[in-house]
């Protein structure tokens, strides 16, 4: 199977880190952004970078759309994975217009609230995870995976 992996930095990416018993069996490309601690994480790893900072930012929610189409046509994955945060939604978006199934995994630390990305995301995904059981207030249809970190 082939998957992309779309993830902001910091803890996003940990927890999908934290699944790399599963992804490291699979022919794969990660889609986040060029900062130092993600260049060592991903050390070995394909990469697209994409552009930040993302949260309010229209101009750069307009380039990661522009770069979504091009790199899913390229990669052409059978799955995209993410967890947020602002740059989940245009791969989303374009996801859903290219048939690709998608698995979204709410953020660990969002227990009380739901996340802005994880709203548009939620009817756009295959399949949608949470970690916590109060998150499928936010989320009913969703399945919770338990913690990833």
């Amino acid at each position: 199977m082939k998957i992309l992996l779309v993830t902001s930095p910091g803890g996003h990416l940990a927890q999908l880190l934290s699944l790399k018993a599963w992804w490291e069996k699979h022919d794969r490309e990660w889609v986040t952004f060029k900062q130092s601690e993600v260049i060592s994480s991903l050390d070995g790893e394909n990469i697209s970078w994409a552009y930040f900072p993302t949260t309010r930012n229209a101009l750069n929610a307009i380039r990661n759309f522009a770069l979504a189409w091009p790199t899913l046509r390229r990669i052409r994955p059978d799955l995209v994975i993410s967890n947020g945060a602002g740059v989940s939604v245009p791969f989303f978006i374009v996801c859903k217009l290219l048939k690709i199934r998608t698995v979204y995994v709410e953020c660990f630390d969002r227990i009380t609230l739901p996340t802005i990305s994880g709203t548009i995301c939620y009817p756009l995904s295959d399949l949608f995870c949470v970690q916590w059981d109060e998150q499928k207030q936010f989320y009913p249809n969703a399945v919770n995976i338990g913690h990833l970190l």
